[in-house]
């Protein structure tokens, strides 16, 4: 009994030791994001049959095709392979590719923290003034040393003269003239927007609609057309794009 008595008295005072931390616990605020968590979006996460979907809508355009390839390595945590999908895609003056690489390198995800050059891809990325691009740049320049911000200048000018507008949107506006000249269908004029494009995606016959993809959109006349396909997009940054570009964080304690 005396036995059984000193046990229930342990098992009390454990329990008396466990109610502090607990509690504790309890009122403990969230966990910060990790550097992984704010480098990732949403849109990095997809079904294989929307990537396939996705895919093959952005193969007449390979700064969207390095982009999505560059997303999905960001979606499984490869972040090297990301980054090097986005620079890829950023070669064909992709800003959004732009953007992703410069929170990589702010965040030392796949290889060593460069705020400089992290800053410098920024700097990139808000060429055009789109505004959520433009508000991270200067989130960055704040966090900057003077020594970073001289440093950050240098790379930028080497960033500019590969990736800048200027050399890289003549670069896309080729790669674009090719895939025109590969699409299929009448050379005496008939319009691809009334033409029906479609494409298996497996798993199912070739004439069953529930298991194909319509490809109209992909060949839709403003996305073969250079100068359309750069007002639409300007259009749809500037009035507020959906990348979420979240808080900025120090980085082995540096101020």
């Amino acid at each position: 009994m005396q036995r059984r008595f000193a046990r229930w008295i342990a098992w009390c005072l454990a329990l008396a030791a466990l109610a502090p931390a607990a509690s504790q616990a309890a009122t403990s605020p969230p966990a910060a994001p990790t550097p992984e968590q704010q480098a990732v979006a949403e849109t990095d996460r997809t079904s294989l049959r929307e990537f396939e979907t996705r895919r093959r809508a952005a193969s007449t355009h390979p700064n969207e095709l390095y982009r999505l390839y560059g997303a999905e390595a960001a979606g499984r945590g490869e972040w090297r392979a990301a980054a090097d999908q986005f620079r890829r895609a950023a070669r064909y003056a992709d800003k959004y590719s732009q953007h992703r690489l410069s929170l990589i390198y702010w965040h030392g995800l796949g290889q060593p923290a460069d705020r400089a050059l992290a800053y410098a891809w920024a700097d990139l990325a808000a060429e055009r003034r789109y505004p959520q691009f433009l508000l991270l740049r200067e989130k960055m320049w704040l966090e900057l040393s003077q020594a970073e911000r001289e440093r950050a200048l240098g790379e930028g000018r080497a960033l500019y003269d590969e990736y800048g507008d200027a050399a890289a949107k003549p670069r896309f506006e080729r790669a674009l003239a090719r895939a025109r000249g590969q699409v299929t269908g009448s050379r005496a004029g008939a319009s691809v927007d009334r033409v029906q494009v479609s494409a298996s995606l497996g798993g199912g016959s070739l004439f069953d609609g529930g298991d194909s993809l319509d490809l109209r959109p992909m060949y839709a006349q403003w996305r073969l057309d250079a100068h359309r396909y750069w007002a639409v997009e300007d259009a749809i940054w500037q009035s507020g794009g959906s990348v979420d570009v979240g808080p900025l964080e120090t980085l082995n304690g540096t101020p």
